[in-house]
């Protein structure tokens, strides 16, 4: 009758963990990410960037954006992500106004490419195990900080 019970709880362990991954978000594994963000009414197209790693491009607050993947071996066990988000000015972004921003705002910071086009980012390290509600309220947070950014640019 002991080894039924130490069947049947090492069962009930296993299917509850099974279930618990299977409901979590980690860098390593991008089709986890696409599958959160689908999950949660987004798009999530997966794709690769330049040097092969995984990249997700989505959108968010009607705003195209990308999920660049880091921390990777051999274009795979990734460890990091960070969301990026580019807006082509013509004039470009002062300075002044990109600190403006960063010294207000945790969640989305920004910077200046070349041609002084501003870049919002966001970058998540060590998502690793992540769960579904945690990512929901990761992605609550990005979506705010860009509207809240294409509003201040008036974009």
């Amino acid at each position: 009758m002991a080894l039924k019970n130490t069947f049947l709880i090492a069962a009930v362990m296993l299917a509850t963990t099974t279930l618990a991954s299977a409901q979590t978000v980690s860098a390593a594994y991008p089709e986890s990410i696409a599958a959160a963000l689908l999950k949660n009414g987004y798009r999530a197209d997966v794709t690769t960037d330049s040097d092969g790693d995984p990249m997700i491009e989505s959108a968010a607050s009607g705003w195209n954006y990308r999920i660049m993947f880091y921390g990777c071996e051999n274009n795979r066990a990734c460890q990091d992500v960070m969301f990026s988000a580019g807006f082509d000015m013509d004039d470009g972004m002062s300075m002044d106004s990109v600190n403006s921003w960063n010294q207000n705002k945790l969640v989305g910071r920004v910077y200046l490419d070349d041609e002084t086009d501003p870049y919002i980012v966001h970058f998540v390290a060590g998502m690793d195990g992540m769960t579904g509600p945690a990512f929901e309220r990761l992605m609550q947070r990005w979506e705010a900080a860009l509207g809240e950014f294409t509003d201040y640019i008036g974009w």
